[in-house]
């Protein structure tokens, strides 16, 4: 079951294949959803017959992706259900340009808690996801393998096309829908840098759907004219053989996404030879697998720089090619089947199936500390105040994100730091150097709205907090540090969610702002649970 089944849409390209997968294996299988395009109409079933037509030997996976609306229909339906995520794209990445997308990101955030209990369990694909529905309280989480039928990408290039770009020019290709999270207008920063700088002969290709008259495409059109650089062209949406002729004649392939639960367009890159460079936002380094160049950075000259040496330095693309092609050998189709079969009958074949349980919002501490920065900046001033918290409130918990380079897991669980339980989730982008602002994070953000508990945030302008001043409610206090908030818009927001509960940051005197706080949180839960 989808909400919508798309022509092109690695979702629905992905639900296809698991059908032609499953109907291989000798089951029945048919797909669901609300809507369609009228290229699918022959290959989907209305979503609203499911309830009647499911007997209690059914099983049905659920993609779920975007606001769905589908709970209740799931609910009453008969049969197992399982949860195929596939990520939820952070609401705050398409704030400032689509209100509706912000909102229904969100609402989506909602139905994934929602969706807990009337499923068996749940599979994501990537590690990255997978935490987040652990942080969610999914009892059964699994990571399925992402099942790609390389056979698609064999289309053989359209000719015109082809001709036109295989003209001398460095061709730097992008591929997928110019949305805000996407950060195209990234990749023509980097773009223009590394013509200006390196390579005045080149090319800029942007193969996906844009709307010219949205407020996001309307901005991209309106910053290439204001950066100046030539040859950019913006295809719009592609056949497969004018995407195959973009691949052909691309020099290298370049993203600068800030959120993807799994990237097809970097893997079809590397199975068409196309050296990748890739910012390293959620799940884009599990993605690329240590193949083509990750980059931390964000900096248009910096990233420029890569795709110049990956041009002018031969050995180093060769190295690049054969780590990407190994990549893809990983991942060969008949390897990857094996795997999703032996994965999803090891759920089907029994109730039980599955790993272990992982802790439950309902085991959650009665205070959490949010202080994102507690690992990576430990003598900030609001990791100071964490501590001093922790220590006087003994059933509180700290929740931080990851330092760089430590991977998503499965399984939460707490880790003692200076005697703090502290509890650790993945950043959705890198973690920069202090003053740079601390990132959100969907796992993180997911945990507090998966808890009962009473919430402070240290810190009320980091992505985290911000992301979650609408969702704490009453149950939220906040600490705001004059010091090092840049944005106003940010404090407004918290002034605004949190009223008297925004409390001043005064970094000679941290334990007036910790006094105030334990009788904030004592007040309404006795004093028994705070210790001077």
């Amino acid at each position: 079951m989808v909400t919508r089944l798309a022509w092109g849409d690695a979702i629905g390209n992905q639900v296809r294949y698991l059908q032609s997968l499953l109907r291989s294996w000798g089951h029945t299988s048919e797909i669901y959803a609300d809507s369609w395009d009228d290229a699918c109409r022959d290959q989907v079933r209305p979503a609203k017959s499911y309830p009647r037509e499911a007997t209690r030997d059914s099983v049905l996976l659920v993609h779920h992706s975007f606001e769905s609306r589908q709970v209740p229909l799931i609910a009453r339906s008969r049969g197992r259900k399982l949860l195929v995520y596939h990520n939820i794209t952070p609401a705050r990445l398409f704030e400032g340009y689509d209100r509706g997308a912000a909102l229904s990101c969100d609402t989506a955030r909602v139905e994934l808690l929602a969706l807990r209990p009337h499923v068996d369990g749940a599979f994501a694909y990537s590690r990255f996801s997978a935490e987040e529905l652990a942080a969610a309280g999914y009892p059964r989480v699994d990571v399925l393998p992402f099942a790609i039928d390389w056979n698609a990408f064999d289309t053989p290039p359209d000719p015109s096309l082809m001709a036109e770009l295989d003209d001398g020019c460095s061709n730097i290709l992008f591929v997928g829908r110019a949305v805000p999270s996407k950060y195209v207008d990234d990749v023509l920063r980097v773009f223009t840098a590394y013509q200006r700088l390196y390579q005045p002969k080149s090319r800029l290709l942007i193969a996906g759907n844009i709307h010219r008259d949205g407020p996001y495409g309307s901005f991209l059109h309106g910053l290439k004219d204001l950066l100046g650089p030539e040859r950019i062209q913006f295809l719009g949406r592609v056949n497969a053989a004018q995407l195959s002729a973009c691949f052909a004649s691309a020099t290298a392939y370049l993203s600068m996404s800030r959120h993807e639960g799994f990237g097809v367009p970097l893997l079809e890159a590397m199975y068409r030879d196309v050296p990748v460079v890739a910012y390293g936002a959620a799940a884009v380094p599990e993605t690329m697998g240590g193949a083509g160049l990750t980059t931390f950075s964000r900096e248009p000259m910096d990233v420029a720089q890569l795709l110049a040496v990956l041009e002018r330095d031969s050995t180093l693309r060769q190295q690049v090619l054969a780590a990407q092609r190994a990549r893809v050998a990983a991942l060969s189709q008949q390897a990857v089947a094996t795997q999703v079969r032996n994965t999803l009958l090891r759920w089907l074949g029994a109730r039980d199936a599955g790993p272990a349980a992982t802790p439950t919002p309902s085991e959650a501490p009665a205070i959490e500390l949010v202080c994102p920065g507690f690992t990576s900046r430990p003598d900030a001033p609001m990791s100071r105040l964490a501590r001093e918290l922790h220590r006087r409130l003994p059933d509180s918990r700290i929740l931080a994100l990851r330092g760089r380079g430590e991977e998503p897991v499965l399984s939460l669980g707490p880790r003692t730091s200076e005697g703090a339980s502290v509890w650790h989730f993945t950043p959705d982008q890198p973690v920069g150097p202090a003053p740079e602002p601390l990132p959100g994070s969907s796992s993180l953000e997911t945990a507090v709205r998966a808890s009962s508990g009473k919430v402070v945030l240290l810190g009320t302008d980091s992505g985290v907090s911000q992301a979650l001043l609408g969702a704490v409610g009453r149950r939220g206090w906040g600490v705001r540090d004059a010091a090092t908030v840049t944005d106003e818009a940010a404090t407004e927001a918290a002034r605004h969610h949190l009223g008297a509960q925004l409390l001043e940051l005064d970094r000679s005197d941290l334990d007036a702002v910790a006094n105030t706080l334990v009788q904030g949180l004592s007040s309404k839960r006795g004093a028994r649970h705070a210790r001077r």
